[in-house]
């Protein structure tokens, strides 16, 4: 090596855990900057003509001060990254950092290699000593934590020691956890989120997600999202709205309060404007409370892949081009997109899917085409365009962990605890492909005559928290009720479809309930707009109107779902998974209000209706 050239260390890791698990660790190269020793980013604007795609950013401290033009990072999940950065200023000229995580029968072969070329003859053995002998020490130890982790299936902050708190804050977190404990009834979930609070990294704090937590905790959903609710109460926690960007996902704006947020934003990174949607990318996220533990806004890194788990694999062509990625795919559906077209592909993927896939990228817009893709395709993708390109492949349910607006906001336990939190009375937000559920008691009227106003009223408000209560564990929340029915939003439409079924499986088998009531219920999928109506979050639109009309339309013991709702892919996979347990009947229907059309729905039922002997 000459003083001044460029620098190749390559560093070899033998590790007992495989890809899959290692990645989540090897990717946050945010966390694993900061274990590096690296001192925060920002984004600067020192260039008019930065390519799209691409991060111009400071290294800015009292010891240092760097900046450069950063290419997009590629990636293939959980295979490898790369990313190169060209330096205007400061010590280096040029940096490239390649990560590759290759499976074998003990584990995973990890392999690192860093190409660097300082700025001057003087700094070269500066350079190397550092890279060797301080990064290298550093990478070894953080790689021998999150093994352990990785190969024991816990998170690494239960093998960490406790954080700095803010002064006072242990015993503070005592009184709180004992109130919070007493209010929610969940002791164990307490006692987990005080753990969180006193050892998660900075990292695992700043947007921590109930619903992820919950999962790898093995309590429910609903049962931590109330805990977290009512920590939030008291202070232990706090909340805001994250509104993430539809093209890059990431959440480019926050607001503490839901009045403070403003419908239409712009993305810097994709430079394009986009809206508020309450369905779609509108998410409730916590962190601790400033006053239990202060929680830094310092970023190490702004654009590695695990600023996007979402998405599974990103690649940069140039000009005619061919990139062959390694893929590794879960079932589910998929969107092909790159930053220089509007459009894109839809990505069916399923263990019967095509082996081999081609694209080939043109001028011309991505036109939504369909296909069907095995889970580990040999894909390939050429550059025929007039341009470079940065193309990316993305889950389409992108954040099934997240808390989405819709589903919370009308929640009983977020309603109750804070009702001030909603939109502004002149704002009108659009919810995109939400789903509504209403039912409706059939015999509420018999029921008064027949056991009396005070019997009948204490019976009916029964059935609201039975309805409640399932309707939270699924995912949605009650908008309102009306008379004796409830009217109910929900994320995606399974959700609806499980919910009322629960319901009907309660009121017709329970000797308790069931003999009383009598519920049918009406189920569309579709565009609404959100409004502030007295103080509550209410759904306006044709798709809350259609829904109405379908649980009038319905009969007895009957669920109306649309034919939106019937086809959704998530629906059907359900329908076919439970065949013996839905009796689904064909039929068209005329709606009260839509006078000039009929609409195709499906009677479903969770018994067969009886025989009728006709003579």
């Amino acid at each position: 090596m000459k003083e001044g050239q460029q620098q190749l260390h390559i560093w070899n890791f033998k590790l007992a855990a495989s890809p899959n698990q290692l990645w989540p660790y090897i990717s946050d190269t945010n966390r694993l900057f900061r274990k590096l020793g690296a001192t925060p980013v920002q984004t600067t604007s020192l260039s008019r003509n930065t390519p799209k795609g691409y991060l111009e950013l400071s290294n800015h401290s009292l010891k240092s001060y760097m900046t450069w033009t950063e290419e997009p990072y590629s990636w293939e999940t959980p295979y490898r990254y790369e990313v190169k950065r060209n330096y205007k200023l400061g010590i280096l000229k040029e940096l490239r950092l390649y990560t590759e995580c290759i499976p074998t029968d003990e584990g995973t072969k990890l392999i690192v290699k860093i190409w660097v070329t300082p700025s001057n003859v003087a700094l070269s053995y500066l350079v190397k000593f550092y890279i060797n002998y301080v990064i290298k020490i550093r990478l070894n130890k953080y790689l021998q934590k999150i093994e352990k982790s990785a190969t024991g299936n816990v998170k690494p902050y239960e093998l960490s020691k406790p954080k700095k708190l803010v002064r006072g804050a242990n015993r503070k977190l005592e009184t709180l956890k004992e109130r919070l404990i007493e209010e929610s009834k969940r002791k164990r979930i307490v006692e987990r989120l005080i753990h969180l609070i006193r050892y998660a990294e900075d990292e695992d704090l700043k947007r921590i997600h109930p619903y992820a937590l919950a999962e790898y905790w093995g309590e429910k959903k609903y049962s931590v999202l109330n805990v977290f609710l009512h920590a939030s109460k008291l202070d232990l926690l706090d909340f805001s709205w994250d509104v993430c960007c539809p093209k890059c996902k990431s959440p480019k704006n926050n607001f503490r309060k839901m009045k403070k947020a403003r419908v239409h934003l712009f993305c810097e990174d994709c430079d394009s404007d986009y809206t508020m949607d309450f369905n779609r990318n509108t998410h409730l996220v916590f962190r601790p409370h400033p006053l239990i533990r202060t929680i830094p806004d310092k970023m190490y890194c702004l654009g590695g892949p695990g600023s996007k788990p979402h998405r599974v694999i990103q690649q940069t062509l140039g000009i005619g081009d061919e990139r062959y990625p390694q893929l590794e795919l879960e079932v589910g559906t998929y969107l092909f997109r790159t930053h220089n077209h509007e459009g894109h592909l839809k990505l069916h993927v399923r263990d019967d899917g095509a082996d081999n896939v081609k694209f080939f990228i043109t001028d011309e817009e991505l036109d939504g085409q369909e296909i069907v893709i095995s889970r580990t395709p040999n894909l390939s993708i050429s550059n025929y365009s007039s341009k470079n390109l940065v193309c990316f492949i993305d889950k389409l349910n992108w954040k099934e962990e997240a808390i989405y607006a819709s589903e919370v906001s009308s929640s009983v336990d977020f309603t109750s605890l804070f009702s001030r939190e909603t939109l502004k009375e002149t704002s009108k937000v659009k919810a995109s492909e939400v789903t509504m559920l209403f039912t409706d008691l059939m015999n509420s009227t018999e029921l008064y005559v027949k056991e009396g106003d005070e019997s009948a009223i204490g019976r009916v408000m029964g059935h609201f928290k039975i309805i409640q209560q399932i309707v939270a564990e699924e995912r949605g929340g009650i908008v309102k009720t009306i008379g004796d029915s409830v009217m109910a939003v929900f994320w995606e439409p399974v959700s609806a479809l499980k919910a009322v079924q629960r319901i009907q499986q309660i009121f017709t088998t329970s000797s308790s309930v069931g003999n009383a009531f009598k519920i049918k219920a009406g189920v569309h999928y579709g565009d609404c707009t959100a409004v502030n109506l007295n103080g509550r979050i209410d759904y306006f639109g044709t798709t809350v109107n259609i829904a109405s009309r379908l649980v009038d339309a319905a009969s007895e013991k009957e669920i109306m779902v649309s034919e939106a709702v019937f086809n959704h892919p998530d629906v059907q996979l359900y329908l076919d998974q439970h065949s013996d347990t839905f009796f689904v009947k064909e039929s068209l229907k005329e709606l009260k209000g839509f006078d000039d059309e009929e609409f195709k729905v499906k009677q479903i039922r969770l018994e067969r209706p009886p025989m009728r002997l006709v003579i």
